[in-house]
Parts: C-alpha cells; sequence; structure tokens
C-alpha cells in the first residue's frame, strides 16, 4: 500500500514544479481599463541579463511601482491615451539603461499587456568587448500569447 501513496505524492509534487496560473483580472467597472505590464525571463542561454536590476514604471509621469526580473504589475486606467516610461532615474529604481518612452491607448474594458523585454545583444557582443550590450523594449503581446508568458512570472505588489 506505500507504494501508490508514494507515487501520488511524486505525481502531486511534480504538478507543483510546473509552469503556474494565470488568470487575467478584468477592470473593477466597465468604464476602467487594464494594463498588465511584464519582464519574463529572457530566451536567451545561460544568464538572465540585468536579473538584480529593476525600473522603475511610470504611466503619465506617475509612478506605478518598479518592475522586477521575472514578475508582473497590473494597473487599473481610465480609458483613453497613456504614456509609459521605464526609468532608472528614481529613488527605488536600481537601473541603468536610458529611459523608454511608449505611448498606448486603452478602451473601456480592454485588457492590455505589455512586455518589457529585456536581452543580450548577442550581435554586439565578443570576446573583446568590455561589457554587456542589451536589446530593451517594451512590447505589446496579444493577449492569448502573454498569458503564457505571464503564468511563469510572479505578481508584484505595490
Amino acid at each position: 500500500m506505500r507504494l501508490p501513496a508514494l507515487a501520488l505524492a511524486l505525481f502531486t509534487l511534480a504538478g507543483c514544479a510546473g509552469p503556474g496560473y494565470f488568470e487575467a483580472v478584468p477592470p473593477s467597472s466597465p468604464e476602467q481599463a487594464v494594463v498588465y505590464l511584464y519582464r519574463p525571463e529572457a530566451d536567451n542561454p545561460g544568464r538572465q541579463p540585468l536579473r538584480f536590476s529593476y525600473p522603475d514604471v511610470l504611466i503619465d509621469e506617475q509612478s506605478v511601482g518598479t518592475l522586477q526580473f521575472n514578475s508582473y504589475r497590473r494597473v487599473e486606467l481610465a480609458p483613453g491615451r497613456h504614456s509609459l516610461r521605464i526609468t532608472g532615474l528614481t529613488r527605488q529604481a536600481k537601473w541603468e539603461p536610458r529611459d523608454i518612452k511608449q505611448n498606448f491607448s486603452v478602451a473601456p474594458g480592454e485588457v492590455k499587456y505589455l512586455k518589457l523585454d529585456v536581452r543580450f545583444n548577442l550581435s554586439e557582443m565578443t570576446l573583446g568587448t568590455p561589457g554587456p550590450s542589451y536589446l530593451i523594449h517594451v512590447r505589446p503581446m496579444r493577449a492569448d500569447d502573454a498569458v503564457y508568458e505571464i503564468r511563469n512570472t510572479q505578481p508584484q505588489t505595490p
């Protein structure tokens, strides 16, 4: 009788080690919109770029908090056009790269996904290069792609 119980326990533990679960939370009212900002692991092999660095995220020049490696943040907004700035120029940020600025729009009831994509720029990194080079972009993502990336990240609290 011990063998089936052991097999069940191992099966249960193996299930916990798989990808996480993620379901987007819609806006609190139909007159609002939600933006999910997320920063998944890079798809490059080996070390993760800027793993211990994190920018402050400003929407309409108001901080919504930092965005750490392998995490996501949910932000509820009024519909309309908004500005996004990823920056290291605040006290809470620990981020050396230059600012990224981007505008985006959300409609009432919309859920939008924006990915902070941080990768090594392997085409500029050669044996004689003194330090790493990075490719950093904010990319709008389709919901059916974003949920598979976000499920492997952790929510960040305000």
